[in-house]
């Protein structure tokens, strides 16, 4: 069944792990550095499930993405502070252009002109190599996060994604799904008896049950279709633009295969069953509504005997 939540972090927490990471990353524990990891740390969920490892490689491109936008404003700010100088300068020689027929005063008024006009290109210049750099870094920032982003939301035995990719996913599908007027069903999947597993066998061949299941289930799946790591042996399956009979047959397949694919430890057959509760999103609900009734409709296919499938509309 599902774990418990990892317990959320106090603010005293969070404040010791920050300046942990600094010491880590020999940076000075100044008020600035101090507020960017505070930040970045409180803005992470359940930084307790993450190993420190993907925790410091996370903090480490927040870091950076506060760097960046420090010299983006710096940049800015000085870009404009100078153009707004060799405007002023501009505009005082072309009153005196304007004001005077002395020759002499003309002529120092166009080459301060000159002169403002070729500063402000300089700065241009310089502010224009400095954003290309700007960019390119942010290019960088950006696929670090999509790397850190798939780690976060990965689980790390099985490939499939866990609770916290679940939540970007299912707010995406159910987004896309009321947009387009598809039906979106979800499948909360329970392995049977498989505490029993761990007991004889260890969990070490446990892990290994999962990661076969986990196999079976992706080559039944669609690419389209989502698989979750729900909980400890439970897993939950995302499936766009699928009605309840489309789910019925996505699960009568997945027994078949599933049948067809036993698992073998030592010469030991082990055998994998499952109990399935499933419903389709409602029109008058959210996702998390429709991931209730479908986990509720699974205890009645464990309460029923197991190894079957209730799907509630």
């Amino acid at each position: 069944m599902t774990p418990p939540h990892s317990p959320t972090l106090t603010p005293a927490d969070i404040a010791r792990i920050a300046l942990k990471r600094l010491a880590e990353l020999g940076l000075p524990p100044t008020p600035e550095n101090y507020t960017k990891f505070y930040n970045a740390i409180a803005a992470i969920k359940s930084p307790t499930d993450k190993s420190d490892e993907e925790l410091k490689s996370a903090y480490q491109v927040l870091f950076r993405v506060s760097d960046v936008l420090d010299d983006m404003a710096e940049t800015s700010e000085s870009l404009l502070a100078d153009l707004e100088r060799g405007g002023e300068m501009m505009s005082q020689s072309l009153g005196v252009i304007r004001s005077t027929t002395d020759r002499k005063r003309i002529e120092d008024a166009l080459n301060a002109l000159i002169e403002s006009t070729d500063s402000v290109c300089q700065t241009v210049s310089s502010s224009q190599r400095d954003l290309v750099e700007l960019k390119q870094a942010v290019d960088k920032i950006q696929s670090d996060l999509a790397i850190n982003r798939k780690t976060l939301e990965q689980d790390p035995l099985t490939g499939a994604l866990n609770r916290q990719g679940l939540e970007h996913t299912l707010s995406k599908e159910v987004k896309r799904a009321r947009r387009a007027g598809h039906a979106l069903t979800v499948a909360i999947v329970d392995l049977d008896e498989f505490k029993q597993v761990n007991d004889r066998f260890g969990h070490l061949v446990g892990d290994k049950v999962l990661l076969h299941f986990a196999t079976v289930v992706k080559a039944v799946l669609r690419e389209s279709d989502t698989l979750v790591r729900y909980g400890g042996e439970e897993f939950l399956l995302l499936l766009p633009e699928t009605a309840g009979e489309g789910a019925r047959f996505l699960i009568d397949r997945l027994r078949q295969v599933n049948a067809k694919t036993p698992f073998f430890h030592q010469n030991n057959h082990i055998d994998i069953r499952f109990s399935t509760g499933a419903t389709q999103l409602r029109a008058d609900e959210n996702g998390h509504a429709m991931l209730i009734r479908a986990d509720e409709a699974m205890y009645k296919a464990k309460n029923g005997g197991r190894d079957q499938v209730v799907y509630v509309d």
